[in-house]
């Protein structure tokens, strides 16, 4: 079985209570002597086993880290796992799953090593938003505030999930439509500077 490593929380001694996401579930394993262990990681991508006893937890077993080239790059690992800690948030009481999420951070994870990671990131984030319902383009009209409803006009500011407002209605990244209407649309970064990505990171990191 293979996933990604969401979250871990030490317990007694060098235990480890782990968090995977799979292709269908969000498992809670225990790992025996698991803070011992660099490959039992936030974001670690991880082939394993579990064992059940119906007692406690199920257990991880035999742990393989099926690494990525970019993770002897600290600037993209540290990207990667502040995203992987938001999505563990936002999955926080979810069981099953969809296989789009384990499908979303294969495609982040391979983008990783070539591209912008700030890049990289947002458009995984557009596209959970989206697979959600939750992209500014499907939830509402993004030409109205989502405060007030009122018309938008060019200088805006966005919020947490891109939703946009006036400046005098919401906190968040003051920019202009103009400049971000066709990534809201999209997903696709292209056409965004390194300084637009920057902020619209900034945006992401308020969470899911």
């Amino acid at each position: 079985m293979q996933g990604y490593i969401l979250h871990t929380q030490r317990q007694k001694g060098e235990d480890l209570i782990v968090r995977v996401l799979t292709e269908s579930k969000i498992k809670t394993l225990y790992r025996f002597y698991g803070a011992r262990h660099s490959l039992v990681h936030i974001g670690h991508r991880i082939d394993f086993v579990q064992e059940s006893n119906g007692i406690f937890l199920p257990k991880l077993r035999s742990v393989m880290h099926l690494g990525f080239g970019w993770e002897r790059e600290l600037e993209r690992v540290y990207v990667w796992q502040r995203f992987i800690g938001l999505l563990d948030k936002h999955l926080r009481d979810i069981y099953e799953v969809d296989r789009f999420y384990m499908e979303v951070l294969d495609e982040a994870a391979r983008k990783l090593l070539k591209q912008n990671p700030m890049r990289v990131m947002i458009e995984a984030y557009s596209q959970i938003l989206s697979k959600e319902g939750r992209k500014p383009s499907q939830a509402s009209n993004n030409s109205e505030c989502f405060l007030c409803g009122e018309a938008l006009g060019e200088d805006i500011a966005l919020a947490r999930s891109f939703m946009a407002a006036h400046r005098h209605c919401a906190r968040g990244l003051h920019t202009q439509m103009g400049k971000i209407k066709d990534f809201l649309s999209t997903g696709d970064s292209l056409r965004l500077s390194d300084e637009e990505v920057r902020s619209l990171y900034e945006v992401l990191l308020l969470g899911f």
